[in-house]
């Protein structure tokens, strides 16, 4: 079956906001997603020059339409939409590649320093372990290790940042006060 540029705004109309069940919404769907997937895999593979990390970017576009039929629905070409759902994509994997190889430098670049360090670090990995929740030691060891903002964690946890410089604050308390002396004696 081949469709035409027209066919694919067409059946995007046509879809509509529907029960992801719908079966004719699938059909019109995949017919979308042949009639754009190589399309969208080349920019996306041109983007991030990675092949799996683009085969796995274009199922999440195709994902994101189908979660989004409305939005599909609405669009005035089905293509632009569907290829700024894969710019979106393309443009977030590759700030957390960057990310990452930021953060892999610093700890690169640490672990050249650390060595006379290592007990003071297992110590401090140590008291983090101990004090503080897992949700909240991977708060402080992306704030303070790897050096992510209040606003690029919310982004990652889906937090407002202040949430975040309140989890932040309370677990530099819970820090602070684990490592206090017991003046009481048994």
């Amino acid at each position: 079956m081949s469709v035409t540029k027209a066919d694919g705004a067409q059946l995007a109309r046509g879809i509509g906001p529907r029960p992801i069940a719908s079966n004719r919404f699938a059909v019109q769907l995949e017919a979308l997603f042949v009639q754009h997937e190589r399309q969208i895999g080349n920019y996306l593979l041109q983007m991030v020059r990675d092949r799996e990390l683009a085969e796995d970017l274009l199922q999440d576009v195709f994902h994101q339409a189908l979660r989004d039929s409305a939005g599909l629905a609405n669009a005035r070409s089905p293509s632009a939409w569907l290829f700024g759902i894969a710019r979106n994509k393309a443009l977030a994997a590759l700030r957390r590649r960057r990310r990452f190889w930021r953060a892999h430098q610093r700890l690169v670049r640490r672990g050249s320093d650390q060595s006379a360090n290592d007990q003071e670090l297992i110590a401090v990995y140590e008291l983090l372990e101990r004090s503080l929740a897992p949700d909240d030691r991977a708060l402080v060891l992306l704030r303070y290790l790897h050096g992510f903002s209040a606003v690029e964690l919310a982004g990652m946890t889906g937090r407002t940042p202040a949430a975040i410089r309140q989890r932040l604050a309370r677990a530099r308390t819970s820090l602070l006060v684990s490592e206090q002396p017991d003046l009481e004696g048994p």
